[in-house]
């Protein structure tokens, strides 16, 4: 039996759904229950997939839509593939042009402000209207990521939490016992006080540790310092808590004060991951994405480990995302299509070819933790058991950009200290926050 026929009910036996304001036809995908293959007819729907990878993603993409498209032959899918930084810049564009692709893949942290504006469809109603859907085999927790007002307007791709990568030859050549899933803060310091080789010569200088100083990369330092980013009702900006700037600081002084951290003058966030596969870097906070650069590198001894801890263990919650504009003029086939990338038989193949970790549980523990790379692998999976999910409010990405690392680029210069910047930070979020309240409520009359 097909995936197609293994994962479609029959023609006109499922219910009617509403879905922002456009009624969608009976929930019959293309083909009948588990009777042969509809032939294609004269006229195939012209559908638009927006993704913004890498070409060997892009190859992996291809490989599948063409599969979909043999499978449903009424549809044809046009991809729209972005790998640039400013993919989701270029994609909100869109939106705001009135030209939204059907699908789209989508960064967690672009999801909600796209939601609030109705810009997506909700897509519960076409979950509860197909039986083939697993919605209970995705994490609970990457789901609710997935949700504004309660509603799901979203669905994960893949997962995305922040681990700790190590040298195991750097470990070795200093006598250093590796990281254990019990590590502290201390002992982080400890093992990148004596990973550490100052030189003026830079072919042996080395460091600990290297820290990306903005953005998300922060919040699980804040957070397992018993910090917050924002309070709990969404409504005040928390940077200038005690919790908060201690974490700051203790990164600050690991390159200061320690100096045993790279500094912004050696690398930078984009330079990170070469530091550490090239041998210059001990330690590195980041997650599954680079396993697929790392791995293949011969040369290159290397484990994974939960982040050190200090009053609580805590990580990011991510997600990449699959969603359909609510905009679209056929639902039904977008629907077929983001189903159809989301079979747990290509979220295994996505584990398998790109290293992506997989959303759903099946998959996740099993095939994802039965290959080669499975003991690495449980470390990332178990990590979504104490993964803690980014502000969602619709406002807080622009804030955070704008506003946030503004302060945080003047501290990690050195031009303001971490106390001052994270007053200022705290401040000017709270103005804003503010401002956006106030414009929700004024608009609501």
């Amino acid at each position: 039996m097909s995936r197609r026929t293994a994962m479609q009910r029959p023609e006109g036996r499922g219910p009617q759904v509403m879905a922002s304001a456009v009624a969608l036809a009976a929930f019959a995908l293309v083909a009948g229950g588990c009777g042969p293959a509809r032939q294609p007819t004269n006229h195939r729907t012209e559908i638009s997939l927006f993704t913004w990878v890498q070409p060997k993603e892009a190859a992996v993409n291809a490989q599948l839509i063409s599969e979909f498209e043999r499978e449903y032959p009424d549809i044809r899918v046009r991809t729209i593939n972005d790998p640039s930084q400013r993919a989701m810049d270029k994609l909100q564009a869109k939106f705001g042009a009135g030209q939204p692709p059907d699908v789209m893949s989508i960064h967690g942290a672009y999801f909600v402000p796209l939601a609030a504006k109705g810009a997506l469809l909700d897509l519960g109603p076409l979950i509860e209207s197909d039986p083939d859907f697993d919605l209970a085999d995705i994490y609970a927790g990457l789901l609710d990521l997935c949700r504004y007002q309660g509603r799901l307007y979203s669905v994960p791709r893949y997962a995305s939490v922040y681990v700790l990568f190590y040298n195991q030859d750097l470990f070795d050549a200093a006598g250093v016992a590796y990281p254990r899933a019990d590590w502290t803060w201390d002992d982080y310091l400890a093992a990148a006080k004596r990973l550490t080789v100052h030189s003026d010569d830079p072919n042996r200088r080395q460091y600990g540790c290297i820290i990306d100083f903005w953005g998300s990369r922060l919040y699980p330092w804040i957070w397992q310092n018993g910090g917050d980013i924002l309070n709990e009702q969404r409504t005040r900006c928390l940077l200038d808590s005690p919790e908060t700037m201690g974490a700051l600081q203790f990164l600050v002084d690991l390159r200061d004060r320690h100096r045993v951290a790279a500094s912004s003058e050696s690398t930078d966030r984009n330079m990170a991951l070469d530091a550490f596969k090239t041998g210059r870097i001990g330690m590195y906070m980041t997650g599954a994405w680079d396993i697929q650069t790392l791995q293949p590198i011969e040369s290159l001894q290397w484990g994974v480990v939960p982040l050190p801890g200090r009053k609580r263990r805590a990580t990011l919650l991510g997600t990449e995302n699959y969603a359909i504009a609510a905009a679209s003029d056929h639902p039904k086939e977008a629907w077929a299509l983001l189903k159809f990338l989301l079979d747990p038989s290509t979220q295994e193949r996505m584990a398998t070819e790109l290293e992506k970790q997989p959303s759903r549980r099946s998959v996740a523990e099993g095939p994802y933790l039965q290959g080669p790379l499975g003991k690495k692998h449980r470390v990332f999976v178990e990590a979504l058991g104490y993964g803690v999910a980014p502000p969602n409010i619709p406002e807080w990405d622009r804030i955070g950009r704008a506003v946030v690392q503004q302060q945080m680029d003047l501290i990690w210069s050195g031009n303001i200290s971490v106390a001052q910047g994270c007053r200022t930070a705290a401040a000017k979020a709270n103005q804003e926050l503010a401002a956006a309240r106030a414009a929700r409520k004024a608009s609501a009359k």
